[in-house]
């Protein structure tokens, strides 16, 4: 397009924050035309006339593929270059977007380079297009200026013209190019054959819809390369095909992007999809590559609808979201509809071969978090079940009446280096009973008034916190084990009863859950009316090595 006109460029998306960020990319250099659905899209062509159209997918009235077959089945619109906008990129949703008659895909999230490269290179091939029917003899120059591959065929597939970049490309000068066997000197041994009768078959047809392939091409190096290229049918003045103008992107490093990220969504996903906590995985631009259900109902989204797209589409708060291991911080999130809501997240660092980093994040709405955000872990495997000289039934409080709590760390201990996630809360500094009973990995809670970077804690005072901390574990795993000792400091500053509904509360989530938790209280503490009023729920089972009540 000349200085003195600018090209009018149609933007179609009935999401209003992408149409406004494809206008900021594009408003200096083009005339932005937006539309918001199908129809308006239709309509908006017939009066404004664009010079190209970038187009999404998936509309509330129509979709872009249907948009698009009506155009390009149009005499008069035929030859306006379509850009398909997805975040889909199988090679069926490709084919079938050129079955529509696409000209060109973007992949969300959007590349600012990418969109103005591929805006510019479109609107140089119509133009090219248009001043081959008129002017054949300036085809090479308008070739030249495309930003991808361009080359053209006759009807026997000897190359006749090709622009830099094709040259590029391949790896020869356009001198050494000109003239050869396309199929012969370019295309693999293995795919000769199969490329060649497509080639024929699209000339015998002389189909102008047909034509889209994903074809290895063979460079100076001869190294395997892949290409995707798009095809025009060339005629004469008679109206008889005398070759082929194909137009052709290397996509090698797409596509072993593409295999690569699906082999570990593949793995995540499994693991994300069994998993009941929120969770989304970044590649290292904080873009969104997997997420489970879970993080998609508390985004208020499909999980279709997050894939692919920055997590900065969500929170305000990015540059708090490093590179690193870090649990239990606040973040800002927008819902779907608008709603802010305040996180709790966790992050777990993600290392490539490549030397890219990921994340793993974790998000828990704090508005429904009134204790404490627990991540479950397990210790190594040390013994399976069983070798256990105690098992505990799920779904019951055990109370360990004893004034020497030893006996009851020492089967918390056993259980979770079994195998079973636990949790420990706990008046005992938590680095001696780590180094006492070897618990590398296990959450643990210090009931102190202390307030230690990097300690999880609850003071006598949050009572209220205890049983969501609790339920919060618990609702996280199907088998795991809870000690809590230290009742008696959080008597010093509750009343005996608000205790003893702490621990029916704490007492009905464990009997829902595949869980058991082991109270330990020393019984001297407390009167014998109020002792024998907080045991009445727990499990009656007599042993040797533990007494449980």
């Amino acid at each position: 397009m000349d200085e003195q006109k600018k090209g009018k460029v149609l933007i179609v998306d009935d999401e209003s924050m992408n149409v406004k960020l494809l206008d900021a990319y594009l408003m200096h250099d083009y005339d932005i035309i937006p539309a918001y659905c199908g129809i308006e899209a239709l309509e908006k062509v017939e009066t404004h006339n664009p010079d190209i159209i970038l187009l999404d997918l998936m509309m509330p009235d129509i979709t872009g593929f249907e948009v698009c077959k009506i155009l390009k089945s149009s005499e008069k619109t035929r030859f306006i270059p379509i850009i398909m906008v997805t975040a889909l990129s199988s090679l069926e949703d490709r084919i079938k977007g050129i079955d529509a008659g696409a000209d060109d895909f973007l992949t969300k999230p959007l590349d600012r380079l990418e969109i103005k490269t591929r805006v510019g290179s479109l609107l140089r091939i119509k133009k090219l297009h248009d001043e081959l029917i008129a002017e054949r003899d300036q085809a090479q120059n308008y070739l030249d200026l495309a930003g991808v591959m361009l080359f053209v065929l006759d009807e026997k597939g000897i190359v006749k013209l090709i622009n830099k970049k094709g040259s590029e490309i391949l790896g020869y000068t356009e001198e050494e190019i000109i003239g050869n066997d396309w199929f012969e000197s370019y295309v693999p041994t293995l795919f000769r054959e199969s490329a060649r009768k497509g080639f024929d078959k699209l000339l015998s047809n002389g189909n102008d819809k047909e034509g889209y392939f994903e074809i290895p091409f063979l460079n100076r190096n001869r190294q395997k390369r892949i290409m995707s290229w798009n095809n025009i049918i060339l005629r004469d003045t008679d109206g008889n095909i005398n070759g082929l103008l194909v137009s052709g992107e290397d996509i090698t490093e797409r596509i072993e992007a593409e295999s690569k990220i699906k082999r570990a969504n593949e793995y995540l996903d499994n693991l994300l999809k069994a998993s009941p906590i929120a969770i989304l995985s970044l590649d290292s631009k904080k873009r969104i590559v997997t997420a489970n259900k879970n993080a998609a109902d508390l985004l208020g989204y499909e999980v279709s609808e997050i894939i692919a797209r920055p997590i900065r589409d969500f929170s305000e708060d990015i540059d708090l979201l490093k590179f690193e291991e870090k649990k239990d911080f606040e973040m800002l999130f927008f819902k779907k509809h608008g709603e802010k809501v305040r996180m709790n997240v966790s992050t777990s660092l993600l290392e490539e071969d490549d030397g890219k980093k990921g994340l793993i994040v974790t998000l828990q709405d704090r508005s429904r978090l009134r204790g404490l955000f627990i991540t479950p872990l397990t210790e190594d495997i040390e013994h399976d079940n069983g070798d256990l000289e105690v098992e505990l039934e799920s779904g019951y409080i055990y109370l360990s009446g004893s004034s020497e709590p030893e006996q009851s760390y020492e089967t918390f201990s056993e259980l979770v280096k079994s195998g079973k996630p636990g949790l420990c809360i706990t008046r005992m500094n938590p680095d001696k009973v780590r180094d006492i009973y070897g618990l590398a990995k296990t959450p643990i809670v210090w009931l102190t008034k202390n307030k230690i970077d990097g300690q999880q804690s609850i003071d006598s005072t949050e009572l209220f916190r205890i049983h969501p901390t609790i339920a919060d574990f618990v609702n996280k795993i199907d088998d795991g084990v809870v000690l809590m000792d230290g009742l008696e400091y959080l008597i010093l500053d509750n009343d005996f009863l608000s205790v003893v509904k702490l621990i029916e509360q704490t007492n009905d989530t464990i009997m829902a859950s595949g869980s058991r938790m082991i109270l330990q209280l020393d019984p001297h503490i407390l009167e014998k009316k109020e002792f024998h009023l907080l045991k009445r729920w727990m499990k009656h089972v007599s042993g040797d090595s533990l007494c449980y009540i």
